[in-house]
């Protein structure tokens, strides 16, 4: 299996608290962590860029307002 570096942040986490609204933040985004206001960086391993990608749509999906900021193989 490949090994790929990903980059992720969350563009609610990251509205609310760039606009000074931390504290207003919905209940429905509470269990995201407010770390997912900057990219966070993770390692992963899949077969192929299809296989990664649909992990990455379960572990961190668009309508949790997940962004996929970065992607690289960087081993095969």
């Amino acid at each position: 299996m490949a090994l790929y570096e990903v980059g992720v942040f969350n563009a609610w986490i990251r509205n609310y608290t760039r606009s000074g609204s931390a504290d207003e933040i919905p209940d429905n985004l509470k269990h995201i962590d407010p770390a997912f206001e900057s990219v966070l960086y993770f390692d992963r391993e899949a077969r192929n860029d299809q296989v990664l990608d649909a992990k990455l749509e379960r572990q961190f999906p668009k309508a949790d307002g997940y962004i996929i900021e970065y992607k690289k193989k960087v081993s095969d």
